[in-house]
């Protein structure tokens, strides 16, 4: 039989191990949420080429009869979500019944996607990958003439200075630059795209 001393004893060794496990444990967890809070104040990391925190705007000047027809693609982010090549021309048919963006590669073409047109100038084309408000066509300027056009995304994952020609003139393309800089894009990842 145990006698009191005996048994204060065990009893002792065996808080002192479970509070030793216990504050291991609670130990453990104060850590692990520290680091969970941490984790969930910090910012999102950027996905694309364009700092979210900066306002995105649709130009007043699209319609979708001034930007259907050819473009020829000057400069562009690189990016798994469209079809990517040295001449790259789209052939938007916006003013369509059944509006569509044809994007070829030579000859070749690449993709035909259906667009659904809001007339601010967003365009949002269905299919699996790019049906997401984020990842709408956004007509971000297009000068007077519907000659040169700057499209943006607002997730920054894509963006293109577009031109009817594959000559686009050095102020043109300066202030294209300069339209995406304002939208938050960082543009020295753009890559010329040659013909």
């Amino acid at each position: 039989m145990m006698t009191g001393v005996g048994l204060r004893v065990g009893i002792t060794s065996v808080l002192r191990r479970y509070c030793v496990g216990a504050r291991r444990t609670l130990r453990a967890r104060f850590v692990y949420l520290c680091a969970a809070g941490l984790v969930a104040c910090a910012p999102a990391p950027e996905t694309g080429f364009r700092d979210s925190s900066v306002p995105i705007a649709a130009t007043t000047r699209f319609s979708p009869e001034a930007f259907s027809g050819t473009w020829q693609v000057i400069e562009a982010y690189p990016t798994p979500l469209f079809p990517g090549c040295g001449d790259q021309r789209w052939e938007a048919r916006l003013a369509d019944a059944a509006p569509q963006l044809v994007v070829r590669c030579g000859a070749q073409v690449r993709a035909a996607t259906p667009v659904e047109v809001d007339p601010r100038g967003r365009l949002q084309l269905v299919s699996p990958d790019l049906d997401l408000p984020d990842r709408a066509l956004w007509v971000l300027w297009m000068d007077e003439d519907a000659r040169t056009a700057v499209i943006g995304t607002p997730s920054g994952e894509m963006g293109w200075i577009l031109n009817r020609s594959a000559d686009l003139r050095a102020d043109r393309r300066v202030a294209a630059r300069e339209i995406m800089a304002f939208n938050g894009y960082d543009i020295t990842g753009l890559q010329e795209i040659g013909p």
